[in-house]
């Protein structure tokens, strides 16, 4: 009988420990291959999570740096903006004219409020007073006039006599307020100014005068008042060096600065008392907070937007890096059980088939004795004992080797989640694994077969 027969016999025989040899290779291989490709697969889907977290956070980082620059050009472009909306405000504020009147401190404002201005005179050097003190801080635009009814043209009109505004050289400096009017020229209100030009010569109070302007209708006393220099009218008036009334501006004028303003103003000039034209001072500051309100608002939104972006960006980056984190970590396992536990297994599958060789030379002295006895050489049970190990080697390893595969592929799609490509086949290792399993199985095969050689078959059948 030939050796292959006798060997295929021997399988056919011992079924239960060929089975559990091959099992044992089986086992080892498919651990051997699949290792690699789990550990291959899971560095892969690690590399693609990274990348597209990378990504994000890049796309994030470009976005929130774009918001950056488009928030500080809006902050710049805005700011001018509103910088421009406040100065039309300021502007437009002012020309609603004054809002605090100063008059002498023994004038009766019923009668005042009554007549429409003051008869209580005072001197004009009080305006120069004022301008002068660095005290005054509140009050700007003073400027100082003399007003007194006339009858001009068999009607009762308001003649004024303007002072250009004095200058506040501790203050910063502003277009000024009030007229400037040349010497022998007059500014007429609206209605004295009917079937009039420009230009006209007119008699007030008996000197001639010349029509220098014609003021646009306001609704109020100013269309029948007849605005002259301060000079000319305290020359008409019989009045040098004389004002009844210094008109101002209150900055900043909320009503609530009213105190602060009188309480200046009786340090620096006691004998005068000051009134606020409440509702021009309301709608100046109500105006102002508005555009500043304006101007928090929009800048204040968004800034917000930049910050959410921003928090988004640290949570992003924050994931990332526990991402990275966390899969290094879980490579650094896998690699460390496939390095570890493979080479164990198979250590493990390779004296399991030892040992199983060897309870089957045992088994099998008898049978050995006999075939030395009949004259077999030793080559010959040789290749009987580690023919047997090459094949369950390689059965082993061709089992081994598709089950691998397969739980390679299997688990890397779906217990790793690695899907964004199937692992990758490692032919080396499939190759590796066909060579290297029978000869495992081999030399874990020698030593049980090297005692069997060494038997002596006379003493072998003598003892059964």
């Amino acid at each position: 009988m030939s050796i292959i027969k006798v060997l295929l016999a021997e399988i056919g025989y011992r079924k239960a420990n060929f089975a559990l040899s091959v099992l044992a290779v089986t086992i080892a291989v498919t651990l051997f291959v699949a290792g690699p490709m789990l550990v291959e697969a899971y560095q892969r889907e690690t590399g693609v999570q990274v990348a597209k977290s990378e990504s994000l956070v890049s796309d994030l980082r470009r976005k929130v740096a774009e918001q950056e620059a488009d928030i500080q050009e809006a902050e710049a472009a805005t700011a001018a903006e509103l910088d421009q909306l406040a100065e039309e405000t300021r502007r437009l504020m002012r020309d609603m004219g004054f809002n605090l009147l100063i008059v002498h401190r023994d004038t009766n404002m019923s009668d005042f409020w009554a007549a429409d201005f003051t008869a209580k005179d005072m001197p004009q050097e009080y305006v120069d007073r004022l301008a002068a003190d660095p005290r005054l801080t509140y009050v700007t635009h003073l400027v100082a006039t003399l007003q007194a009814r006339i009858d001009w043209e068999n009607r009762k009109v308001l003649l004024v006599g303007y002072l250009p505004e004095a200058t506040q050289s501790h203050m910063r400096h502003k277009s000024p307020m009030g007229f400037t009017i040349e010497p022998s020229t007059v500014f007429l209100g609206h209605e004295l100014g009917v079937d009039r030009k420009e230009g006209e010569t007119i008699e007030v109070l008996g000197k001639p005068y010349r029509i220098a302007r014609i003021l646009p209708e306001q609704g109020s006393k100013e269309d029948i008042t007849i605005a002259m220099r301060l000079a000319d009218a305290q020359s008409l008036l019989d009045k040098p060096d004389m004002i009844n009334q210094i008109l101002a501006l209150g900055c900043n004028c909320a009503g609530s600065n009213l105190p602060n303003i009188r309480q200046q103003l009786a340090d620096v000039l006691p004998e005068t008392r000051i009134t606020e034209f409440r509702s021009i001072a309301l709608a100046r500051a109500e105006q102002r907070e508005l555009v500043k309100a304006k101007q928090d608002q929009i800048i204040g939104s968004m800034r917000a937007n930049l910050e959410d972006r921003q928090r988004i960006l640290a949570q992003q980056e924050q994931i990332m890096a526990d991402l990275a984190t966390s899969r290094e970590r879980i490579q650094r396992i896998m690699e460390t059980l496939a390095g570890v536990i493979t080479p164990m297994v198979v250590l493990a599958a390779a004296i399991w088939v030892g040992l199983l060789a060897m309870a089957n030379v045992r088994e099998r002295q008898t049978e050995i004795g006999l075939l030395r006895a009949i004259g077999k050489r030793t080559g010959a049970i040789a290749a009987l004992f580690l023919g047997k190990a090459v094949l369950l080697g390689l059965l082993g390893a061709v089992a081994g080797a598709a089950l691998g595969t397969w739980i390679g592929q299997w688990f890397g799609s779906h217990a790793l989640h690695a899907v964004t490509s199937q692992p990758a086949i490692h032919y080396e290792l499939l190759l590796s694994a066909l060579l290297g399993a029978p000869l495992v199985t081999m030399l874990a095969s020698y030593l049980p077969t090297l005692s069997a050689l060494v038997q002596d078959p006379a003493v072998v059948l003598r003892e059964t």
